[in-house]
């Protein structure tokens, strides 16, 4: 497959990653959160409990970006780091209550731009779309694995 110019998937990916952030600013600040937080928050809500280091990784975000969130989150007061009982150099981040009060309409706003994104798309077609995402992302994955 051959695409020429500006059409390719990398661009629209891009540009739709822009316009979620524009999204973001706009709908975080009443959770006094932006951008730069609001990921490690969703990876907490779907597991909490998980390790900096692992945070970093699956954000493929560097330890300093995800230093400096999590520090942020915590003096929100949405989250607290406790070090490993076996290893005190590896913290772990853990939701607070305040974190579990916003949770339903954090989703919500999320979804949200999930519907946007998807307005005239037949669930078949929206379960397609995912399906591909879902591959070029692992496609992506095993290629970076090499750096």
């Amino acid at each position: 497959m051959q695409l020429k110019g500006r059409r390719t998937p990398a661009r629209f990916i891009t540009l739709l990653f822009r316009m979620f952030t524009v999204y973001l600013n706009q709908e975080m600040p009443k959770f006094k959160i932006g951008t730069g937080q609001y990921i490690f928050l969703a990876e907490l809500f779907d597991e909490d409990g998980r390790s900096q280091d692992d945070l970093t990784r699956s954000t493929f975000l560097n330890k300093a970006n995800t230093a400096r969130a999590l520090k942020k989150l915590e003096e929100l007061g949405y989250i607290r780091r406790v070090s490993d009982s076996n290893d005190q150099r590896v913290k772990h981040a853990y939701l607070e209550p305040a974190a579990r009060e916003i949770e339903e309409a954090f989703w919500k706003i999320i979804l949200k731009w999930s519907e946007i994104l998807s307005h005239d798309l037949s669930k078949q077609r929206q379960e397609q779309l995912l399906t591909d995402l879902e591959k070029m992302a692992d496609n992506a994955f095993a290629y970076l694995k090499r750096y």
